[in-house]
């Protein structure tokens, strides 16, 4: 057996109020054949000392510092060439993993050579650690095909893999790295629609990741301004996906299709959701733009009878459990 079989990187950005519990959840781990990677992306005195006390006591663990901050896949890069496991995963500065995680990613990994990464259903948290969404959309343990990987994604216009709770070959995700030209927002989506070209794709249907909310998450944005960009990367992959494979033309057009129905889709949510009236406004706005006149009819209908942002709020979380159960 290799050793280190996993390396584990720690992107990390000081985050000191959670670094230290994401630390724990990783020396919680029932697996142990793995190497640790700090990538200290500069981060404060107060977490390099926490930084510093772990690797102090961890003789398999590293650090791996930059003085001026870099973005965040040019950190992730540093890692994977640093890595010697056969798996690379990135366990994120504020998230929490379950003692599980590594030994259950990496047996549906050892069990299908032919899958390049591998997820697992898992849980929103708030800032304190308490649970506020349970996402269970992997009804098995098993695989995907690519193909139906990159449809699943596209249709439903986010990964129901949380990014940072994949398990990469290191091979792999070596290969192709981490695109520092696409946008931290969404851009992971392009990377691993791109491997699964070529791949397949492991899943696990046991909950073994907590995403953490809270204010200072890099991924944080209003709808209106994450929707378009997220339309955009999408569109962008769509039309690099028609130049690797132009003879593919009836799933490229229904990639196309799915993209715009999840423009529309995204900014209704947006309407939804929205914490105040003028993110509300921009998002009927862009609805206009997107030619759904029947749709912003309903909204401005719906708006005239007094459902006003405060009380279509109180629907978000039925409406999320629709969502999840039809699988739109």
């Amino acid at each position: 057996v290799t050793f280190p079989l996993v390396s584990i990187c720690v992107p990390t950005i000081g985050r000191v109020e959670y670094l230290s519990a994401a630390l724990k959840s990783l020396r919680e781990q029932t697996y142990e054949n793995y190497e640790v990677i700090v990538l200290d992306n500069a981060s404060g005195p107060e977490a390099q000392s926490v930084i510093t006390g772990f690797v102090a006591n961890n003789s398999n663990a590293r650090i791996l510092r930059v003085n001026e901050r870099v973005p965040m896949f040019e950190n992730f890069n540093r890692g994977i060439r640093a890595a010697v496991g056969e798996y690379v995963v990135f366990f994120h500065d504020d998230d929490h993993y379950d003692p599980r995680f590594l030994d259950a990613h990496v047996a549906v990994l050892e069990a299908n050579p032919q899958a390049a990464f591998a997820g697992s259903n898992w849980n929103m948290i708030d800032g304190e650690g308490r649970l506020t969404v349970r996402r269970r959309l992997i009804k098995k343990t098993g695989t995907w095909s690519g193909r139906n990987f990159i449809e699943r994604l596209v249709r439903r216009g986010r990964s129901e893999l949380a990014t940072p709770a994949l398990v990469f070959r290191r091979e792999v995700v070596k290969a192709s790295g981490f695109d520092e030209r696409c946008p931290i927002h969404w851009g992971d989506f392009t990377i691993l629609m791109r491997i699964a070209e070529q791949w397949d794709v492991a899943v696990v249907a046991e909950s073994l990741f907590s995403w953490r909310s809270h204010e200072q998450n890099s991924s944080r944005m209003a709808f209106s301004q994450s929707i378009p960009l997220r339309t955009s990367v999408l569109r962008d992959y769509c039309s690099e996906y028609a130049l690797r494979h132009p003879e593919d033309l009836e799933f490229i057009n229904r990639l196309i299709s799915l993209v715009d129905r999840g423009h529309s889709r995204g900014l209704l949510w947006g309407w939804l959701v929205a914490s105040n009236d003028a993110e509300s406004r921009m998002c009927r706005r862009l609805l206009e733009e997107a030619s759904c006149p029947m749709t912003v009819g309903l909204l401005r209908l719906l708006e005239s009878v007094g459902l006003t942002v405060t009380s279509r709020r109180s629907l978000v979380p039925a409406a999320r459990h629709v969502i999840d159960l039809i699988g739109i």
